[in-house]
């Protein structure tokens, strides 16, 4: 990591004030009518404006990723009053932890694919001049096939700076057995979305769903089919036995089984169940770190197991309306797709 200074940006100047640090994560994304506005008590989104690369940062980034930079269009911001802001400290690392959870809010509330690395930089402005302390690039989703860039809308936001903070909140909560679990899959869900091959994905997307019904050992092609009931009602056994059949078929090295030879219904139906499983797997995850109901029956390994003992009614109580699957796909039209996004030679 480097350090740099900054002059009187455009956006800075407008949007982080002297005597304060602050962390964000930029964005080159399709928008919809985001208006620059605070969130929540410590996040903020800004829109409309622009973030200057001093020359030092310029030089240091190269003039092709500093050009990236300075085209983001979206900003997912965390900053505070400090009385050091000449120092990179734990007041940054917390600001950087609370706007990352925002991000992956985000994550959760949309499928959003930005048109370059999100990048996250730190620092502070004092005055007059915003400091760059730090900065670090992260992985960039992978657009959806057949619905590359959807905007994200103001209610995402709001939506994402929720669930950012829940996130925090589960953290620091005191739950009998811990919360390792339900992290784990959340952080398997987010590494998911920037995999590259479609067949990985649909495997990862449906570990985050097995990450939630923890299935018995010996009995997982079996449990997948029938705990998902809970979450996408009791009709799709035949469609989610598919779905894990291609999970286990990746676990094993047998993805030549679809992709060896080109075949156009198979890569299509390929497409079809990942864009279902992920929306399966982000809205569930949604669902639950939304609501702090849920934390102790999802939270760990215990948690869940004395969960799906429960009377499969009682399950349903807590868990409350199925989500429709279907909604993933309302978009494809597969007369739209051409062979060469299938992955055809």
């Amino acid at each position: 990591m480097n350090n740099g200074k900054g002059g009187n940006g455009t956006g800075p100047a407008s949007w982080i004030e002297d005597g304060e640090k602050y962390a964000f994560i930029g964005l080159s994304a399709t928008t919809d009518s985001i208006a620059s506005c605070q969130v929540s008590p410590n996040l903020w989104a800004v829109s409309g404006v622009g973030f200057k690369i001093p020359k030092y940062w310029q030089q240091w980034l190269g003039s092709i990723r500093s050009g990236e930079v300075e085209e983001c269009n979206l900003f997912l911001l965390a900053k505070k009053p400090t009385d050091k802001p000449e120092l990179l400290d734990d007041e940054n690392n917390e600001l950087k932890n609370a706007v990352y959870q925002f991000y992956v809010g985000l994550l959760l509330a949309s499928t959003f694919a930005p048109a370059h690395k999100p990048i996250m930089l730190t620092g502070a402005r004092r005055d007059g001049e915003t400091d760059i302390r730090q900065q670090q690039d992260m992985e960039s989703p992978v657009p959806c096939q057949f619905r590359p860039h959807p905007p994200i809308l103001a209610s995402d936001i709001r939506l994402a700076a929720k669930l950012g903070d829940n996130v925090s909140a589960l953290a620091k909560s005191p739950l009998v057995g811990g919360h390792w679990r339900l992290f784990r899959t959340l952080s398997l869900y987010v590494e998911t979305r920037t995999v590259g091959e479609i067949l990985d994905r649909l495997h990862q997307y449906c570990r985050c769903i097995d990450g939630l019904i923890l299935p018995d050992t010996g009995r997982t092609g079996s449990q997948f089919k029938s705990r998902t009931e809970l979450f996408v009602g009791p009709r799709l056994h035949s469609l989610f036995g598919d779905m894990y059949k291609i999970r286990s078929a990746v676990e094993h090295l047998h993805e030549n089984r679809y992709l060896e030879s080109f075949d156009r219904n198979i890569r299509l139906e390929i497409m079809r169940k990942e864009a279902i499983l992920e929306h399966v797997a982000r809205t569930a995850i949604t669902k639950i770190i939304g609501d702090a109901k849920l934390w102790p029956h999802f939270a760990n390994t215990t948690a869940l197991a004395a969960f799906w003992k429960l009377d499969p009614t009682e399950r349903q109580r807590i868990w409350g309306d199925p989500i429709d699957p279907m909604v993933a796909i309302a978009e494809l039209g597969p007369q739209f797709i051409d062979d060469g996004h299938l992955g055809a030679p």
